[in-house]
């Protein structure tokens, strides 16, 4: 038995709130979850808390008249969880608030086995993280599939699985695809199955019509801008790592990275090294990402966090992807997109790449001002660069050459 008093126990949530620099909405919406479920408890004659006791509560939550919504449902919930998270392990965080499904001591094994093979074949630790990261996905699904042992897998488990990636974009299948045929070798080749099952995943290949990336004008990227709501914290936030994207063409892992220590406000530089390449890099802070970076610092939740970027809720971490946001603000400028384009954050750099090109900038400082690992990169963004092409090209007249 836990032996802790219910009333005593909400004392001690309230004090936690407060500790974690939960806002005061949030904190009063789990502090009246809370009361009700002492309400809950006083009614039932519960005195000291038990698990059994909350999800009585929650239970009874879906038995209101008038019936509660299911989101209401589960946030009370989640708050529930705060509480019982204190009772069982004296305090919660975010990562025990939603904890990872484990995974079998043989997938872990796999993981390690697989990390150290991309260490020994020199790939960056962002691709090792990528990697583990997606296959964590992919084996949990097998997990819950029944599968315990990896010698188990086999064709019929690969189609399975290739059937939830339906409804998802193009490119997002054939990455998908990719990771998975990656994964299924590195099984066969570290001995964890007997049978190599990456050609049961079939090519997916998008054409070259589907390949194309969006090259932003400016006014479009300032039509983006001018979508992020600037008042608020969230979009003093977005609004300063779409225009370092923008402005510099920082890779979004490499944003979500950036550390307070990477800015030389007296150099006006931002120093940082790539996790991608795994080489450092400096670029030049120029007025208007400065501006935009301060703005931000204004509102920027106080945290021990030594990341430039946060999560704007308890307990401020480090943002990991921003992606969808970027999106999501696309979205709502209006900008028009051709079908097919890939136009995430990414893109933005392919724009900074493609006007330095057109503003006849030396290949090798636009080599070093991206941070590219070889000059062979730059080609990709010179395919992009039609119009400096279409002047490249050689005319013929009668199969003589112009």
């Amino acid at each position: 038995m836990l032996n802790k008093l219910i009333k005593d126990l909400i004392d001690k949530g309230a004090v936690t709130l407060k500790e974690q620099g939960y806002s005061i909405r949030s904190s009063e919406y789990a502090l009246l979850t809370w009361k009700q479920f002492q309400e809950f408890c006083n009614k039932k004659g519960y005195e000291t808390y038990l698990p059994s006791h909350k999800d009585e509560f929650i239970t009874e939550l879906g038995k209101c008249t008038p019936p509660l919504r299911q989101s209401t449902i589960d946030r009370k919930a989640g708050s529930m969880k705060m509480l019982d998270l204190l009772a069982t392990k004296g305090t919660w965080g975010k990562g025990m608030l939603n904890p990872l499904q484990e995974l079998l001591p043989e997938f872990n094994s796999f993981l390690d086995a697989q990390e150290e093979y991309l260490i020994k074949t020199g790939y960056s630790e962002c691709t090792r993280e990528t990697m583990r990261n997606y296959i964590s996905v992919v084996m949990r699904y097998f997990q819950n599939a029944g599968i315990t042992k990896l010698e188990e897998l086999n064709s019929s488990h690969v189609s399975a699985y290739l059937l939830t990636l339906r409804g998802h974009a193009k490119s997002t299948v054939r990455c998908e695809l990719s990771r998975l045929r990656k994964f299924l070798s590195y099984l066969y080749l570290l001995g964890y199955t007997s049978e190599n099952l990456a050609p049961h995943v079939p090519e997916y290949r998008l054409g070259q019509a589907q390949s194309i990336i969006k090259i932003w004008e400016s006014e479009e990227i300032n039509a983006v801008l001018e979508t992020v709501n600037r008042a608020s914290p969230k979009g003093k936030r977005d609004y300063a790592f779409i225009t370092i994207a923008a402005e510099l063409g920082v890779r979004s892992k490499d944003i979500c990275n950036l550390k307070l220590s990477d800015i030389d406000w007296e150099l006006c530089s931002i120093s940082f090294v790539q996790s991608k390449t795994g080489k450092p890099n400096t670029l030049p802070l120029s007025e208007k990402v400065g501006s935009a970076i301060i703005d931000y610092l204004h509102i920027r939740p106080q945290t021990k966090c030594e990341y430039l970027f946060v999560s704007l809720n308890p307990p401020y971490g480090k943002m990991k992807s921003i992606h969808s946001a970027f999106h999501r603000y696309v979205a709502r400028s209006g900008v028009k997109v051709p079908i097919h384009a890939h136009h995430g954050l990414h893109s933005l750099r392919a724009t900074v790449a493609t006007k330095l090109l057109s503003a006849d900038v030396s290949p090798d400082i636009i080599f070093s001002f991206l941070g590219h690992s070889d000059r062979e990169s730059l080609g990709h963004y010179i395919r992009l660069d039609i119009e400096n092409l279409r002047e490249c090209a050689l005319s013929f007249e009668d199969g003589d050459l112009l």
